[in-house]
């Protein structure tokens, strides 16, 4: 191509219409938004207007605040359950929370070589448990069997033992207050360690006995 033929393209080029450029664009106006109203702040509820507290609640604080001394006396005034029984003529008690069930006598395996007191082994329900004579073990002659006899199964940690005594009578609720100190003159007649107290309600007293002492293999042994 010439330079005659490059300058007229050229020219040619300056000459051709050019799109007009885009007008600009109006500034976007910007709206300022009102402020939402504030909330009002929720004012504490004042003791009047909190819910109230459960009737049982309210009935335990107001019987603590007109009695302050109630769970002190109330503490003194715990009571355990015990099993009233007879050995000849002498009541004796068991906590009751160790006395397994009260079953009538059965046939007895005699063992050689034990204490006088141990009258043998029973069947119970396909557990042998021994059966020892309360009354002989506690010093007192032996007894003849009569439709009152009956075996106490006691029971604590795995251990069992029979006690056979002269009759059962029922069960009796004794406070700490009820209890008195062993009375030793009475006391003397039957192994101190299982004796635990004197219970004196209506009638004749009763003598709390230790139902551990009696259940311990290497206690009872030795006797």
């Amino acid at each position: 191509m010439s330079a005659v033929a490059a300058l007229d393209e050229y020219l040619d080029g300056l000459l051709v219409d050019r799109p007009p450029p885009a007008p600009a664009r109006a500034p976007t106006a910007v709206v300022a938004l009102a402020p939402s109203p504030a909330t009002p702040a929720m004012a504490p509820r004042s003791a009047e207007a909190a819910s109230p507290a459960p009737p049982a609640l309210a009935a335990i604080a107001a019987l603590s605040a007109q009695e302050p001394g109630l769970p002190h006396r109330r503490a003194a005034d715990r009571s355990s359950r015990w099993l009233r029984l007879r050995c000849a003529g002498q009541a004796y008690g068991l906590e009751l929370l160790k006395v397994q069930e009260v079953v009538l006598p059965t046939p007895l395996l005699p063992l050689r070589g034990t204490p006088p007191a141990m009258l043998g082994v029973m069947n119970l329900r396909g557990q042998v448990v021994p059966v020892l004579d309360l009354g002989v073990h506690l010093g007192q002659a032996p007894q003849p069997a009569t439709a009152a006899t009956r075996y106490v199964v006691l029971e604590e940690k795995g251990e069992t033992l029979g006690l056979r005594v002269s009759a059962v009578e029922d069960v009796v609720n004794l406070t700490e207050q009820q209890v008195e100190a062993p009375d030793r003159t009475r006391a003397g007649r039957i192994h101190s360690d299982l004796f635990r107290g004197v219970a004196r309600q209506s009638g004749d007293p009763v003598i709390l006995l230790d139902a551990s002492g009696l259940l311990d293999p290497a206690r009872a042994g030795a006797r």
